[in-house]
């Protein structure tokens, strides 16, 4: 292919076979086709790409149709029913699609290099730093795109089995905090977006562990991004909590024969239920995981293992990368990023914690509640979530294990809940499930 010689015979005729139902690739190789970037060069694609390019709305019939007055001296009338004939493969077209999306990427970073890098030379400093910044975020912006599009009576049965899924309880993940689930019709359910706020080191990973051990063993797919560090500590955390034994004897590995025994044949159960996903793989580098590393992750888990997740946890969202020119935009364009993340593919629940500030040192010397506006920067980077939940306590609540949780925002109901639940951080849980919350007075 011009420009890609990587890109052979097979690959240029599965992507024209793709761009035939995919209006958004279509428009993306269109347009570096039409700039002389890319070109196809066998003619059975070229033939293919023409047909497809010049219809408004093609399809494989119409291919198929047009194969029929192809002259018989044609070269490419070998090839074509390769394009008009093969089994249809989503694995294919994920590959074909992601990998001209990636080499679309970098002629964006390429012509952004070479424009920075003149006007550098030319001595204006912040047109290069203008251009290349613009440039990234066009890159960023090359991703795969899917419309909120439905055919309402085609889809009839698709919408009857979500209700089902309502009227069975099968559509929210409860948090076991009983007071605020009820607020929450049940729980964090299938599109939505939860936001967990609390200064640091006050329980926002044991919430997102919580979450992964509550919604596995009601036997749902788990997917925990951990884009601090490596998934060891994560993984830990999740062992003593199925084990319900002390995270500082798992970390030693000190687990007896009977526990062990006991463990595995939980584990049996609930097998291929929880993926824990790390970024420590090499050509990852820290603290540049973005929102494209998430639909990667899904994308080959989906390709590789058929595994689709229920529930997706990323701990932490203020830690990915995103277009911005400062650190608050990046972080206000990473929330909005999981909200799109929590609506694709039919909806997922969608999980991610957020750094409050504490507004003075001993802050935790005094009763207080940390609500949507006291997040780190601005609340204005977690608006689009649909719950917003902080974790308080006190320098008094540590000793005696307690904490309280404050449902400061609910889409789809009344906020305002405030209870004082018993914590099990030596266990890698958030909350003891067997003991009933205390509701507290919240005055605003």
């Amino acid at each position: 292919m011009l420009g890609a010689s990587e890109f052979g015979p097979d690959f240029q005729r599965v992507l024209v076979r793709g761009c035939v139902g995919d209006p958004g690739l279509r428009a993306l190789v269109g347009r570096f086709v039409n700039a002389g970037q890319l070109g196809f060069t066998d003619p059975a694609s070229v033939w293919g790409w023409n047909v497809v390019a010049g219809a408004k709305y093609p399809t494989m019939l119409q291919l198929q149709t047009e194969m029929g007055r192809i002259a018989a001296d044609n070269p490419a009338r070998a090839g074509v029913s390769a394009i008009t004939t093969a089994t249809p493969d989503y694995r294919e077209d994920d590959y074909t699609k992601g990998q001209v999306i990636e080499w679309c990427r970098r002629q964006v970073f390429k012509a952004g290099f070479e424009e920075a890098r003149q006007a550098w030379n030319a001595g204006d400093f912040k047109a290069a730093e203008r251009v290349m910044v613009g440039r990234i975020e066009e890159m960023q912006g090359i991703t795969p795109s899917e419309a909120d599009r439905g055919w309402f009576f085609e889809d009839f049965h698709d919408r009857q089995q979500r209700r089902q899924r309502v009227a069975h309880g099968l559509d929210y993940f409860p948090s076991w905090v009983a007071p605020i689930d009820r607020a929450m019709h049940g729980g964090l359910s299938y599109g939505e977006l939860e936001v967990v706020v609390a200064y640091s080191g006050i329980g926002k990973t044991f919430w997102c562990v919580s979450r992964g051990v509550y919604a596995t063993r009601m036997r749902r797919r788990v997917l925990h991004f951990v884009l601090e560090g490596g998934r060891a500590k994560t993984e830990d955390r999740y062992e003593a909590a199925f084990a319900d034994a002390l995270y500082t004897s798992i970390r030693r590995g000190d687990i007896g024969a009977a526990l062990e025994h006991e463990m595995a044949r939980e584990y049996a159960i609930l097998k291929e239920l929880l993926v824990v996903r790390g970024f420590n793989d090499p050509g990852n580098s820290a603290w540049r995981i973005s929102y494209d590393h998430i639909l990667e992750e899904l994308a080959t888990l989906r390709r590789t293992y058929g595994w689709r997740p229920d529930l997706i946890i990323v701990d932490y969202g203020d830690l990915m990368d995103a277009p911005g020119d400062t650190p608050y935009a990046k972080q206000k364009m990473s929330f909005r990023q999981l909200k799109a993340l929590s609506e694709r593919d039919g909806g997922y629940a969608v999980s991610s914690p957020s750094q409050a500030r504490r507004p003075s040192p001993g802050a935790d010397a005094k009763e207080h509640v940390v609500k949507p506006q006291d997040i780190a920067d601005c609340y204005e980077k977690v608006r689009v979530a649909d719950a917003i939940l902080s974790l308080n306590r006190t320098t008094l609540e540590k000793e005696n294990e307690q904490a309280r949780v404050f449902l400061g925002k609910y889409r789809d109901n009344e906020d305002g809940a405030l209870v004082r639940v018993q914590t099990n951080y030596t266990r890698g849980m958030f909350n003891v499930p067997g003991i009933e919350p205390d509701p507290l007075d919240y005055a605003a």
